[in-house]
């Protein structure tokens, strides 16, 4: 049987994949589902899910905005000019707003977590926190904001009112550049996006049960802002179908995904012919639906599982033949490295952005904040690597060398083509 982690994750997986298919968007981010007492005590945490739903990408007029596709030139970055930053300086390149919605529960214990713990502590964060300025503000009517609470968890809200809030506080000249997290009280949850959203639950006993349960997720979500992808998986379909969150040419857009051998950040890889450790290995020997579907799984298709939860089972894809087993089976989830020469501490591993059709460099929850921020303490290298250029090349004076050139151009391409609800971040991206 799964684990109550993993029997949670199907039903909101495939609620997100429709929304995503639907509106052709990438949602990145997490969404929890359960924060009962048994939970508090059974460590790890719940794993995080895709947010909820599309963000729009509007914001007020500003005479800063040249409108369509303008590149934002380096050196550029969003101003608050009625705002004043309570940490940092209001001439950082990198803006963090943090919105208090309704007086949510544990407010300023989660904003100085995230400061103390996470912007000012995790690399490669730490190294680049004078790059960032924080602000802190309320808002206020959850209803107002076009604010719904989701049932598996987490919330979310109408991105143009959350704008139109800040302006009117703030002020600015290009609010879609700067990073803002919502807090508002909702039952655990948290989603990426344009807006970030983290749910605080009033029955949380007190401030040390929240921080528990929001450890690094603030900083998980951000990550989504600079260009990484959820390296967790999300379930498996119990019809045997193969997960596919996103399909294959967009997943592996994202910094921290790849596609087979995972060149970004390995240099060789082992044959298909050489995947023999893990479990599910035979998974590509099935040439019939019914075989690759029936290994593993139960009369009701469940998926085993091995001693540390991760799926072992088969998924079967209809139509389409997997460019590194070449077969429409394969592993539902992947724990065997064929990485050869990899940044140290990564790997090359099957499965990612809720799908199977990606390779990750993190092989379980503690190896990265983006496979499983409650449980991991730091980004795995390539994540961190590709945070770093993030910061360096559209967050400081670095953003305008010729250094920077090829990383800005392609950044750019990323969030414009592959990370709709995403458009601007510092001097990176589109107008």
């Amino acid at each position: 049987m799964c684990s109550p982690v993993q029997s949670l994750a199907p039903s909101l997986r495939h609620l997100v994949i429709l929304a995503v298919l639907q509106l052709l968007s990438a949602c990145g981010g997490g969404s929890e589902a359960d924060s009962s007492d048994s939970d508090l005590i059974q460590a790890p945490p719940p794993s995080y899910a895709p947010g909820n739903g599309s963000d729009s990408s509007g914001s007020p007029p500003s005479s800063g905005s040249g409108g369509g596709t303008q590149v934002v030139a380096p050196g550029e970055y969003a101003t608050l000019d009625k705002c004043t930053p309570f940490s940092g300086s209001a001439e950082a390149p990198l803006k963090v707003i943090f919105a208090n919605l309704d007086s949510a529960p544990y407010f300023d214990e989660i904003v100085q977590d995230a400061l103390e713990n996470q912007f000012h502590a995790l690399a490669p964060f730490a190294e680049y926190q004078h790059q960032f300025g924080f602000y802190q503000l309320d808002l206020d009517d959850f209803a107002a904001q076009g604010c719904n609470r989701i049932d598996s968890g987490g919330f979310s809200c109408d991105v143009d009112k959350i704008h139109q809030s800040i302006y009117q506080q703030c002020g600015g000249n290009d609010l879609q550049g700067v990073i803002k997290i919502v807090i508002a009280e909702a039952d655990f949850g948290a989603s990426g996006g344009e807006v970030i959203y983290i749910a605080s639950d009033r029955d949380w006993q007190d401030s040390a049960t929240a921080l528990y349960y929001l450890r690094n997720i603030v900083i998980h979500e951000v990550g989504h802002n600079f260009g990484l992808a959820d390296l967790y998986d999300g379930g498996v379909n119990q019809d045997g179908s193969a997960v596919e969150g996103w399909p294959s040419e967009l997943s592996r857009e994202w910094a921290n995904l790849d596609a087979p051998g995972c060149s970004k950040w390995c240099n060789n890889f082992k044959p298909a012919s050489e995947y023999t450790q893990s479990e599910n290995a035979v998974c590509p020997s099935f040439t019939d639906r019914g075989s690759c579907v029936a290994y593993n799984r139960s009369e009701a298709g469940e998926c085993a599982t091995d001693e540390n939860g991760n799926p072992t089972c088969c998924a079967w894809s209809s139509s389409n033949e997997d460019d590194y087993f070449a077969s429409q089976c394969t592993p539902a989830w992947g724990t065997e490295n064929i990485g050869q020469d990899c940044l140290q501490g990564t790997g090359c591993y099957y499965g990612g952005a809720y799908g199977n059709n990606s390779w990750r460099p993190a092989k379980t929850w503690e190896d990265s904040i983006m496979y499983g921020a409650g449980q991991s303490t730091a980004f795995d290298a390539a994540s961190e690597r590709a945070l770093g250029e993030a910061m360096r090349c559209c967050g400081t004076s670095d953003d305008s060398t010729k250094s920077c050139a090829l990383f800005r151009a392609n950044f750019n391409t990323f969030l414009e083509d592959f990370q709709p609800y995403k458009t601007r971040l510092g001097s990176c991206g589109t107008r």
